[in-house]
């Protein structure tokens, strides 16, 4: 019966977290981390070491939640406007329907929200997946070419693709589709591997000279800053 002892144990150490962690942080608060780890950036923080910080978090492109967004408000308005009036024995293929066009805006819009780049200070990698999880990484020492591709129909959007290159014939973080800013993203993995790059990094009197236009000039992807 010792596993059973175990179990409840563990259980309780469960709980005891979670209320202190309502305690601490709050309901509110707790639900909405929950919920930002849901939709992704749980997968983004369990990859970091200790010591590395990100630069930029890069989603997808909005346009890839307008079929999802679409489904759902079709499955609304059928609830609201279709299911009511369907007989009782058409009102399960209706509830069929509308459980279809929600559980696709949902589980798409999970999809897309779960799918980021991420630049950090030492490599570039890319988490995605739903039930079955992805991730791809690179050293950013390793990235020999970045290609940045606009096409037309992307371009009133702000939006295009990353395709990276190094040595490697076949790599698991090849292509980056449908982003928003990619010259900016393949900016700042540029300004990256000059900052790593002895040759080219610049030195200390030049970067104190330049540290406030440089930051005039570059305004950062995320919220987060690299440690001083």
């Amino acid at each position: 019966m010792r596993w059973l002892e175990r179990i409840g144990r563990h259980l309780a150490d469960r709980v005891l977290g979670w209320l202190d962690r309502i305690a601490e942080d709050g309901l509110l608060r707790l639900f909405w981390w929950r919920l930002r780890a849901l939709f992704g950036r749980g997968l983004v923080d369990s990859k970091f070491v200790e010591g590395e910080y990100e630069i930029a978090v890069v989603r997808h492109s909005a346009i890839l939640f307008v079929l999802p967004l679409l489904s759902g408000l079709l499955g609304l308005f059928l609830l609201v406007r279709w299911v009511p009036f369907l007989t009782a024995n058409a009102a399960w293929f209706g509830l069929g329907v509308v459980l279809a066009l929600l559980g696709y805006a949902l589980f798409g819009s999970m999809w897309v929200s779960r799918d980021r780049f991420v630049i950090t200070d030492s490599r570039v990698f890319r988490v995605w997946g739903l039930f079955s999880l992805h991730e791809a990484e690179m050293q950013i020492a390793r990235l020999l070419d970045v290609t940045v591709v606009r096409p037309w129909w992307l371009r009133p959007f702000n939006s295009g693709h990353l395709v990276l290159e190094n040595a490697a014939q076949k790599q698991g973080l090849r292509d980056i589709r449908y982003i928003p800013d990619p010259h900016d993203i393949a900016r700042a993995i540029h300004a990256q591997r000059r900052r790593m790059d002895p040759r080219t990094a610049p030195r200390p009197d030049e970067a104190a000279r330049h540290a406030v236009a440089r930051h005039d000039r570059y305004r950062p992807l995320t919220a987060r800053r690299p440690p001083r």
